[in-house]
Formats: C-alpha cells, structure tokens, sequence
C-alpha cells in the first residue's frame, strides 16, 4: 500500500507526522511517502513545493486571510499537492496538521473524492470557530460565535468564529474521511463535537522510540550538562503560551523551600527563569530540533514538570516516563489520561501552583518514591507506548479505511 502524508512540518513533527515510523511501516507493506510545507532538511525523500511564486502566494493569502479573520479558506496549494506523483500513485492519504497555513479545508471534498482518507487531529482546532484550544469555553459545542477570547491561537481580528464554524460543517458534511486521535480525551471532543457526527473515529496513541528514550543515558546526560549527583534537576518547557503552564511553574518554584541543591533545566526559550540565579542552577537549552538534545535533557532530570492548561496528548511527558521521569501534569486535558495519574503521572489542580510546589517538595525530599514512580513509567511506556505499537495500529487503520 502506498500512503502519502501530509504535514506542515518536517523536523519538529517527526514524531506526530508518521517521519519516525516510515521504516517500521514497511514492515507491514505500507510504502509511507511525506508531503512537507516547512522543509527543513535536504532529505530528498521529503516532498515539497518549490518554484518561484509559491510562497509569495501563500504569504499574500496568509496576509488576506488576517486582514478578513479568515482561516484556511483562501491558500491554494492543495491543488499543487493533488498534481504530486506520489499522491496519483497513493492508495491513502494521511492528513495531518494542515492548519498552519498552506492548505485550504475547501479542497477537502475533491481530495477525499480521489482517495482514501485519513486525519489525526493533533489539536481541537478542526472542531472551533478559531482557536486551537477552546479551554474553559464551551461554545464549540454549539456553532461558536460571540467568541469569548478572540486573541487566543488562532487569533482573529473580529468575531468571524460563527462563519468559520459554518464553513467547516459544510465541507466536512461534503468530505469523507476517518479522524485519527492520540487519547481519550481528544476523542470524547470529536464525540461531542456537532462537526463530526458521521465521522469514524480510531483511537492510536502515539508511539516513541524506547531504544532511544531511555534510563540508560541518564549518567552520560548529566555530564554532557556538567550536572553533579548529589542534584535535583527540574526539567520543564520555559514556552510562555497560554497552555504550557509556565506562570505557575515560576509561582511554585517560588514557594519552593528545600536544602537539596536544585538544578532548573529549561527547554524551548530563555530568560524565563533568571529570578531564580541566586537559588538554583540554571541550565537553558532553548529552542531544538536536536533529538538527542532533548533526550539528554529527559535523561538527564530528576522531575519533569508538564502542567499544561490544555494538551490533546503531550509527548514530551510521555518521553520523560520512558526515561523513568516522574512527571507532574495538571488534571485537565489529556495529560492525567496518558501518564496513568495518580499511580503513575503526579496530578495537582489546575492552575493551582501551591498544589504544583507541595507535589514537587515531596519529590525532591523522596528519592524513593521518584524511583518508584519512574520504574512504573518506564513500564508504562513500554506497555503502551512504542513506535511498534503504533506502527502495528496506524497499519490497521490503513487496511480498514482503504477496504472500505
């Protein structure tokens, strides 16, 4: 079977995009080519549109679409990627993040005419009138409109979240195509979403590489960052959005009071946590597509913290449990479902930062139960969460959608 992918991106979506299992689908007679808008390597595998106007078009549509509070009504590349060899000569296509700005929804009743169709919603978005998560806000269940919060991703210059709600009934009612999602809770919003009803849903939790995610580099990671044993390293994403959680993680670090020598080791951004430089260690590591620099900073912690506000899987914490991380999530969104919280995952409130600095005190001062709760992590990982489970199911998937 040939299955083509279709992506945003290239190296930060390798794990969600289908990039890190193309060798292991091979084994069950699927032949995985990828379709990339944001290319950024020189794998020649790695399809791409290229030419001299290309990406003016699409950054005039981009800039129109802002202008208008419109979303993914006006690119119009999806008949480019229909022309593509690899798509006349797929058997399935595979849909992945098309909302970042490259591919209109309106091609989907032609593309889903020509081929089998797949779509793994990494994010609610497909199921709102603008934003990618709906937090607290329950209108998405009704139509959207009179939007409570315009200037949450995707913002909109004014309320058009009614008409955009609209316009994706009416191309998904004209569309056929199964939904792909990573954890229970993404697939109870499809189950109540209004936009989905004859959908078929499929349930496949994404899947790690657990020879690479692993307790065996933990001694190495932390010489690579000159960090000494007798350390607690609290590793985190220093991502200053409104779902990451990064507001409370500095309010409880700030109630931390502890004798143990603390080690703050941040990804994603800097200068997020200089307030803390006469307390703690500080080590930032900023923004990477380097895998095996993300792996050591895993690898390399005692705790990993991941209190999102909203998350539809949360990989990163479910890399931590494959390094035998204890990790504290918040209990909203899908991140108590997939670290198996509370005997697994360490859950507080949400938004709660004395309930994130109590659970983070009793981490630092029981080494036994990091231990325990890192041991159960690693087994859970390899229970639920390898890239061959997740290979064996996506296959599953394909053979059953193109059968039908």
């Amino acid at each position: 079977m040939n299955v083509l992918q279709i992506n945003g991106y290239e190296s930060p979506g390798r794990r969600f995009n289908g990039l890190s299992i193309t060798k292991q689908l091979e084994s069950y007679g699927i032949n995985s080519r990828h379709f990339i808008w944001q290319k950024d390597t020189e794998n020649p595998e790695i399809l791409t549109l290229n030419g001299k106007w290309t990406k003016k078009i699409n950054k005039l549509a981009g800039h129109l679409e802002a202008k208008l509070s419109l979303q993914s009504i006006l690119y119009p590349h999806a008949s480019q990627i229909m022309r593509l060899p690899a798509f006349k000569e797929a058997d399935l296509i595979h849909l992945h993040i098309i909302h970042s700005g490259y591919f209109s929804l309106c091609s989907l009743p032609k593309l889903t005419r020509l081929k089998p169709t797949v779509w793994t919603l990494h994010d609610p978005w497909a199921m709102t009138g603008h934003c990618i998560y709906p937090m607290d806000c329950q209108r998405w269940k009704i139509g959207c409109g009179k939007c409570p919060d315009l200037k949450v991703d995707f913002s909109l210059l004014r309320d058009n979240t009614r008409l955009l709600f609209d316009y994706k009934r009416i191309i998904y009612k004209k569309s056929k195509f199964d939904i792909i999602v990573a954890s229970k809770w993404m697939q109870n919003m499809v189950e109540n979403s209004p936009l989905f009803e004859d959908k078929k849903i499929h349930l496949v939790p994404f899947g790690i590489d657990l020879n690479f995610f692993t307790p065996l580099t933990t001694q190495s990671a932390r010489q690579r960052f000159n960090i000494s044993n007798d350390t607690i390293v609290i590793c985190f994403r220093a991502l200053n959005t409104p779902f990451k959680g990064l507001p409370y993680i500095l309010a409880a670090l700030e109630k931390i009071k502890t004798h143990q020598r603390i080690c703050l080791l941040t990804l994603n951004c800097y200068d997020t946590v200089k307030q803390f430089a006469d307390k703690f260690q500080i080590i930032e590591l900023g923004w990477s597509n380097d895998q095996v620099l993300v792996r050591d900073a895993l690898a390399a912690s005692d705790i990993f913290l991941m209190p999102s506000t909203a998350e539809a899987f949360g990989m990163m914490a479910i890399e931590a449990l494959a390094c035998a991380k204890p990790v504290v999530v918040f209990d909203v969104g899908s991140l108590p479902e997939v670290t198996f919280a509370p005997s697994v995952g360490l859950s507080v409130p949400a938004r709660d930062s004395g309930a994130l600095a109590t659970a983070l005190t009793r981490l630092i001062d029981n080494p036994d139960e990091r231990q325990n709760r890192g041991q159960k992590g690693r087994k859970i990982a390899e229970q639920f969460y390898s890239d061959e489970l997740y290979s064996k199911r996506i296959a599953q998937v394909y053979e059953e959608v193109s059968q039908r």
